[in-house]
């Protein structure tokens, strides 16, 4: 059993925030955390105790048990402890490590991970990522920890969307849709290099028309509610539209594609992406929609996620422009965390610097024939 004042220090919080059953099952999984923590890892009762406190909050905060977690909750509670109580930086990370640490437990734990499908036929999931956690500088200078998807992935994984669906309409299967629905999604995540949050909150209302490109009609940007920095809460931009298939693929879905998920959708629906049940669609359905989608374009197991389409943008978008502008587009603060998103392979700087160097000597061949 584990020390009482650890697990009791506020179990009456969390008791008001979860259903009795909910609150027991949470109560138990905190006992065998608290003990392998202060056991085999040798932590101390203080600091153990403190960890728990904040997982009864933020239990307490979202009214939800851990196996119920997200992103959005996440985001909501960071909110709180920046603008609302004006925690430290230092103190807000240490909350945010709390509750990463804790479900890299619980996502690793094969009895409760059975327990909680058998129950809720659900799975607990990690939802403290890079993205949604105040980083130590050293991490937001250097952290690597997805990749990019290289031109020849990139190109793969859209084609393959794009022919499954082609499949999937030939014999009317349930996914024609879905699939058709998932290409706009992805290539909206790709070419605005948006966080998947940003692109499930868009709105059908959620472009401009940008002046200097009426090429590009109404979409010429996209406007945004994106997540801040430093705890300053969710921050409002325009990224500008920088693909000239943007604008086509976005109207054939609106037109064509989205109207075949309004049967059960409120009429007042303004949610740009729709699940089969015509309500928004949530971030873990296009999660498991990701991994749908490199099955068939048959990169399944290369370890990528729908963040990597940000960190493929980022990637790809600095071989055209400059880092500030790149910078800008994807609502970075700093040009320090656009270079930790870049993934430029060996090969392709050396081709730079072999293109350069290249095109100077004939310069100054040009030049010294010129004088001769």
């Amino acid at each position: 059993m584990a020390n009482p004042k650890i697990v009791l220090a506020t179990s009456d919080v969390a008791s008001r925030a979860l259903a009795p059953a909910d609150a027991e099952l949470f109560g138990t999984i905190i006992d065998a955390w608290t003990r392998r923590r202060i056991g085999s890892l040798r932590h101390t009762h203080k600091a153990v105790a403190r960890d728990v406190s904040v997982l009864r909050e933020f239990a307490a905060h979202s009214g939800l048990p851990p196996w119920l977690w997200n992103e959005d909750a996440f985001d909501c509670w960071c909110d709180h402890l920046g603008l609302e109580r004006r925690l430290a930086n230092s103190t807000q990370r240490h909350y945010q490590c709390s509750i990463r640490s804790f479900l890299e437990y619980l996502t690793t734990n094969v009895k409760f991970r059975n327990e909680i499908r058998r129950l809720y036929g659900v799975e607990p999931r990690q939802i403290c990522t890079e993205e949604s956690c105040i980083p130590h500088t050293v991490e937001k200078e250097s952290s690597k920890e997805r990749r990019a998807f290289t031109h020849e992935e990139i190109e793969l994984f859209f084609d393959g969307l794009r022919r499954a669906s082609v499949e999937a309409g030939r014999f009317r299967t349930k996914d024609y849709n879905p699939l058709r629905r998932d290409r706009t999604f992805f290539f909206t995540l790709y070419s605005g290099g948006l966080r998947i949050s940003e692109g499930l909150n868009l709105n059908v209302n959620s472009f401009a028309p940008n002046p200097a490109l009426p090429e590009l009609g109404p979409y010429g940007f996209i406007k945004v509610w994106g997540k801040g920095s430093r705890g300053s809460g969710k921050r409002f931009r325009t990224v500008p539209v920088t693909h000239p298939d943007f604008p086509e693929l976005m109207d054939w879905y609106i037109t064509r594609v989205r109207p075949e998920f309004l049967h059960r959708a409120d009429p007042n629906e303004e949610a740009l992406f729709l699940s089969e049940r015509g309500t928004r669609l949530k971030s873990s359905s296009a999660d498991a929609r990701f991994k749908i989608a490199t099955r068939y374009c048959g990169l399944e197991g290369e370890g990528l996620t729908p963040h990597c389409l940000r960190h493929s943008s980022v990637t790809h978008e600095s071989l055209r422009f400059s880092i500030e502008m790149v910078r800008r587009k994807h609502g970075h603060a700093s040009a320090a965390t656009t270079q930790g998103y870049m993934h430029v392979p060996d090969v392709m700087v050396d081709d730079e610097i072999s293109s350069v160097v290249s095109r100077e000597l004939d310069d100054a061949l040009n030049t010294q024939e010129k004088k001769e």
